[in-house]
């Protein structure tokens, strides 16, 4: 199996940043694993010359820049906090998936988003909605 595209990226990454000559790197290539680029490597191959050139001292940078969860919602403190996240509780129970509670909310409510939400009524009708399809889901399971 040819190395992942992100494996090539580190290899040519930690080689400008070693300030390795291209006859150096070759010869690397040759004599440790009897090819002429890092494209005939295997995956694993790629990952051994990865960390070669991490015990010559590259460390790859982490990137500062977190990657976001589609399924995560934030919810910020105020008086609609504990109902909002007992609505998120009780849908993950459901198993139901993230992104459609927004469409419920804005179908329902006309908001655009749940975390918006933050009239007390209208979150007790969604809690209530919520709390009895769970239970109708436990009478359905004995």
């Amino acid at each position: 199996m040819p190395p992942s595209k992100s494996a090539l990226a580190r290899i040519h990454i930690a080689r400008k940043e070693l300030v390795i000559t291209e006859d150096a790197y070759r010869d690397m290539l040759r004599l440790n694993f009897r090819v002429e680029s890092a494209k005939e490597l295997t995956e694993r191959q790629a990952l051994e010359l990865i960390g070669m050139f991490q015990a010559k001292g590259w460390e790859p940078k982490v990137s500062a820049k977190p990657r976001k969860n589609p399924n995560y919602i934030s919810i910020k403190p105020g008086p609609a906090a504990k109902q909002q996240k007992k609505v998120l509780a009780l849908w993950h129970a459901l198993g139901y998936d993230m992104a459609k509670l927004h469409a419920r909310v804005k179908k329902q409510f006309g908001i655009d988003r749940f975390e918006w939400l933050e009239n007390g009524q209208a979150l007790h009708i969604l809690i209530t909605d919520l709390e009895h399809r769970l239970e109708n889901r436990g009478a359905k399971k004995k």
